[in-house]
């Protein structure tokens, strides 16, 4: 958009300057700047045009599509666990809240939520479709007290309270895509 306004002469601004409503945005085709003294605007189908005019977004999509993902070892991923989102790489050992499940057993996390690598990034949409990272419960035990301190200043109020929570660590194995169709994310 801003390239084609630079491709305007002065009158074809101002009559277009003229006729917009900042309230109700329109989108401006090309078609819009073929004349220097009737601008029109088209608003029917113009967002499709708009796109597949633009040369930079097509240059993105082919980018998408191609195979940036070498291996899968050196992806990182993050994913959901317990309300709580974690940057994860193959061997990193995470400490979440208590999951309930058995020492030593095989853990699928499928809330993977951004897949990237050191060329390139996939994004969900909330989550990414067919990417799951398999992990192994290693120990469930308690993590370090959290004391909690109340006080009102002057007032000779002060209450220590605290608790100690319960914490599963779990070892993030594989990282893998099981789409049939990989180049959706670039895998």
């Amino acid at each position: 958009m801003i390239r084609l306004l630079n491709n305007l002469s002065k009158n074809d601004v101002s009559t277009l300057k003229s006729t917009m409503n900042l309230f109700n945005p329109l989108i401006y085709t090309k078609n819009a700047y073929s004349s220097s003294n009737n601008a029109t605007l088209n608003n029917s189908n113009v967002i499709s045009e708009a796109i597949s005019n633009n040369s930079e977004i097509e240059k993105v999509q082919n980018y998408n599509n191609k195979n940036q993902f070498k291996t899968l070892d050196n992806a990182f991923a993050v994913v959901h666990v317990s309300g709580k989102q974690y940057k994860v790489i193959k061997g990193d050992v995470i400490m979440t809240d208590k999951l309930h499940v058995a020492a030593g057993e095989h853990i699928v996390l499928d809330k993977v939520l951004l897949l990237g690598s050191k060329d390139s990034t996939a994004i969900g949409t909330p989550i990414l479709d067919g990417v799951k990272v398999h992990a192994f419960l290693e120990e469930q035990t308690k993590a370090e007290h959290v004391t909690i301190f109340k006080h009102k200043r002057r007032k000779n109020y002060k209450r220590t309270t605290g608790f100690t929570p319960l914490a599963t660590y779990l070892r993030i194995g594989d990282i893998i895509n099981s789409n049939e169709n990989q180049n959706n994310i670039g895998l």
